[in-house]
């Protein structure tokens, strides 16, 4: 025993080193603790200590962003469960396809990229491809912002999201924090609002201007550097901001300041969709707009003529994205139905598309069973994005992006078609929020393109010849 305790290298002394070693391990964790706690309550401290401690224990996840960034945001992390199905297009109804086109996009895991794709829903074929490539977008775009992580600006990481095709050939397109683009029928850039930080839908209104959700930097409403106040912001046909409302000072000032500082976080809203209403009706005038705020739940009629919520709504979807205005007083929902019981997130059953019917006050939930029990042990399982479309023939696009997944229902809420995005060696990637494309805009998109005479910028991938 006393050779033991006092040879060349007491064990006594390892011991201590051991004891003090776990005793500095324990109070640097609860530094790190405490400062994450600090910063999810908007207050971080100004020590040095507190903060080198939060990045060190930050190390393992930083690191896995740099040795896997096929992880995130690119590869299909849900998509494994969906090995035995085929890849590509699989046609499972027997009616008539849906009129017009489909504006896929998605990651091409072959070709290592983002890309989008304009598809002919009659066979299925691709019309036209666009190949972005995020470094020539991005170059001399301002990278001052303390919130984006400008990792994702480089080609392995870039999404093009949610493209939006105009009549007259040009694209319309950010990126999960990036700037906003628009390029010509050749692939030209005509603008780049880069301004402020743009992230995830695009979608366009009854004046032809554009919205999209952004940031205020910095926040007017915390001490955060990384507090994520989301803004509902317009773009003219020329790229010019003519507007920009936090969404956070609109719900303070209307009462709901309990949603911005309850849960204390740095993204209380985490705002995915503004939908423009084209159209006055008994519930809503044109001008107004829908929004989808996923952290609390919330869907919200805004008008920002007045000034005024007309409508506010917090569940019963959970983790939403997205918002379609089906008639003049109805609203479809994608409800990601995803929340946490206390044993980290889940999504409750399977997720699905809810009604909710201004005439009535009722939700309903048509499509449940459609894109749960009905799909088998395939259920649509959206933990995160995810969208849905409607075609004029009563047809639903539903996309699953994180399972890398496209499901194409009939209007008799039976599965009409799947697309599985899939690489050659069965590696499943991500979509990029694709979206239905009446035949008339898509056919004069087009001709527009086809004045182009084959040339294409190098934007898009082309030669630029």
């Amino acid at each position: 025993m006393e050779r033991f305790l006092f040879g060349k290298v007491p064990a006594w002394v390892v011991l201590l080193l051991a004891l003090v070693g776990a005793g500095a391990a324990i109070f640097a964790a609860d530094i790190a603790v405490r400062e994450g706690a600090a910063r999810a309550t908007f207050h971080p401290s100004k020590s040095r200590v507190r903060a080198a401690a939060y990045s060190v224990a930050s190390f393992p996840s930083t690191m896995r962003e740099v040795l896997f960034p096929e992880a995130e945001p690119r590869g299909a992390d849900q998509g494994h469960r969906l090995a035995a199905r085929p890849a590509g297009w699989t046609v499972y109804g027997k009616g008539a396809p849906p009129p017009g086109y489909l504006l896929l996009s998605r990651i091409d895991g072959d070709a290592d990229k983002s890309v989008v794709e304009l598809v002919d829903l009659k066979d299925f074929s691709v019309l036209y491809r666009w190949e972005p490539v995020p470094e020539l977008l991005m170059e001399g775009a301002p990278t001052v912002s303390k919130i984006v992580p400008y990792t994702q600006w480089a080609n392995r990481r870039y999404r093009a999201l949610h493209p939006l095709l105009m009549p007259d050939g040009s694209l319309v397109f950010g990126g999960q924090f990036s700037p906003l683009f628009r390029l010509s029928a050749c692939g030209d850039m005509v603008w780049r609002q880069d301004s402020v930080t743009f992230h995830h839908s695009v979608t366009v209104d009854a004046e032809g201007g554009f919205w999209g959700p952004t940031f205020i930097e910095p926040s007017q409403v915390s001490t955060l550097e990384t507090f994520r106040e989301d803004a509902l912001t317009r773009v003219d046909a020329n790229g010019q901001i003519t507007m920009q409302r936090s969404l956070a000072d609109i719900l303070i000032r209307h009462g709901h300041s309990y949603i911005i500082y309850q849960y204390f976080n740095d993204d209380p809203l985490h705002t995915n969709d503004i939908e423009p209403v084209f159209e006055d009706g008994p519930y809503w005038k044109k001008g107004d707009l829908f929004v989808s705020m996923r952290h609390p739940s919330v869907a919200m009629l805004y008008r920002p003529s007045t000034d005024e919520i007309v409508w506010f709504k917090q569940g019963p979807w959970l983790g939403q994205h997205d918002i379609d205005i089906i008639d003049d007083h109805t609203i479809a929902i994608f409800n990601n139905n995803y929340g946490d019981r206390g044993r980290g997130g889940e999504i409750f059953g399977n997720t699905d598309v809810m009604f909710y019917d201004f005439a009535t006050d009722q939700v309903t939930r048509p499509y449940e069973k459609a894109m749960g029990a009905d799909l088998g042990d395939v259920p649509v399982l959206a933990v995160s994005n995810g969208l849905m479309d409607f075609a004029p023939s009563g047809h639903m696009f539903v996309e699953e992006d994180t399972s890398g997944r496209i499901l194409v229902y009939a209007p008799d809420r039976t599965l009409w078609a799947e697309y599985i995005n899939r690489s050659a060696k069965g590696v499943p990637f991500r979509m990029s929020w694709s979206r239905y494309v009446p035949a008339d805009t898509a056919d004069a998109a087009l001709q527009a393109i086809s004045a182009c005479d084959g040339r294409k910028s190098v934007l898009i991938g082309g030669s630029g010849n």
